[in-house]
């Protein structure tokens, strides 16, 4: 993204490109849509795409890091934390947004997600220090916090990928379980 704004304007022409991406995602692959159908679907001029973005990737970014900051706002709103409800956060906030990933996966963008979750981290540590009954020593902590991002995501993806059959309930329980299984001494 070129620039963040608070201009309402620019605010719904942000979201008429990330509509239309959407929407062009479910016709057609990802790598086979141009800047200029999505501008043409979202019913604006080429140069309001590039008046926010560079690329198409940087549209999908831009959403991508709201919806980390949207997570660390619900976490950040918990006195408490424990493994059980930051996977209860994330997978429903996964479920607010289930088109969005859905999408994304069948295009083979799933990754895009998680290395962009991956940044965040840092900023994941911040609010869940001091709100969690155990701390991981500082010299593991960036690898505990990748190791439960990429399960709840691997799991989030085969649970899309096997159909999600099952509620999306028994993914918190099944990370819960998972977690207790790890802690098993």
């Amino acid at each position: 993204m070129k620039y963040e704004t608070d201009n309402p304007v620019a605010l719904k022409s942000q979201q008429w490109l990330l509509d239309a991406l959407m929407k062009l995602m479910h016709e057609k692959p990802f790598h086979k849509i141009t800047i200029t159908e999505i501008a043409q679907r979202a019913d604006v001029d080429r140069s309001t795409f590039y008046r926010h973005y560079d690329t198409k990737e940087s549209l999908l970014h831009q959403y991508i890091h709201q919806l980390a900051e949207e997570f660390i706002g619900r976490l950040q709103e918990m006195d408490q934390l424990s493994m059980d409800k930051i996977s209860h956060v994330f997978i429903h906030l996964c479920m607010d947004e289930l088109d969005f990933f859905v999408t994304l996966r069948n295009n083979g963008l799933s990754n895009v997600v998680l290395e962009s979750f991956n940044e965040q981290l840092p900023y994941v540590h911040k609010v869940v220090t001091n709100k969690l009954a155990y701390l991981v020593e500082d010299e593991y902590l960036i690898y505990a916090l990748a190791f439960n991002a990429g399960g709840m995501w691997n799991m989030l993806m085969s649970w899309i990928d096997n159909g999600m059959k099952e509620p999306y309930t028994d993914l918190i329980r099944a990370f819960k379980e998972i977690s207790q299984f790890n802690s098993y001494k």
